[in-house]
């Protein structure tokens, strides 16, 4: 893992992906250091700030991606039970929803679950490299706080991921949070637009664990 710094970002848009605590009460506690740079083969454990892998994944309810679901992705996952699954498309109006050269694919929402919250899946077009690059790209596109990131290598179920985390806007202690995951058609970046990143951390522990290629 390491800190990635730099002198220019792009506009800001509030889209995280935070930390939080297993039941939803308590902020996480802070038991660990950072581990050594690990490898893409292996998924570091390290407890406590910045990553809060002790964080027990939420139960899964219902599972996104697949041949026929509202979403059809390159990848699929578990959200919890009652999530809101819908595809995003352009408008004449609007145009496509983009963020710099990051298109939304599919928004999850958590509302009907009682929490507050969306997942958003992410396609970055014509950015060179990979998982790390699309990702830091993504993170650019919409917020300065991102300059100041920590990035590590990990399996995100039983695909190589980028997960990053960086300082959040209101100064929170528990760092925002995003992850890239590779598929056969290049990474997808998920992230979490949440007002309350202690609550949703667990279901964003169970989109993490319980990524897969989709083969569909």
């Amino acid at each position: 893992m390491r800190r990635r710094t730099r002198a220019a970002v792009l506009a800001a848009l509030t889209i995280g992906l935070a930390g939080g605590c297993a039941d939803g009460g308590e902020s996480p506690s802070a038991g660990g250091s950072p581990s050594a740079s690990p490898s893409a083969t292996a998924s570091p454990v390290t407890p406590g700030p910045p990553w809060y892998d002790e964080v027990v994944a939420a139960p899964a309810g219902t599972t996104v991606g697949g041949k026929g679901t509202p979403c059809e992705l390159p990848v699929t996952f578990s959200v919890p039970a009652r999530w809101k699954v819908e595809a995003v498309k352009g408008s004449a109006e609007l145009g496509e929803p983009r963020l710099g050269k990051a298109l939304m694919l599919c928004e999850i929402d958590a509302k009907p679950a009682g929490s507050i919250g969306f997942l958003r899946v992410w396609r970055v077009d014509g950015v060179a490299g990979g998982a790390e690059a699309h990702l830091e790209h993504f993170l650019d596109a919409y917020s300065p706080e991102a300059a100041d990131a920590e990035y590590r290598r990990l399996k995100a179920g039983t695909l190589d991921a980028v997960e990053a985390s960086y300082p959040r806007k209101d100064g929170g202690a528990v760092g925002d949070r995003a992850v890239a995951v590779s598929s056969l058609y290049g990474p997808i970046v998920l992230s979490l637009d949440t007002s309350d990143p202690v609550e949703l951390l667990p279901a964003y522990q169970l989109v993490k664990q319980s990524a897969r290629i989709n083969r569909d």
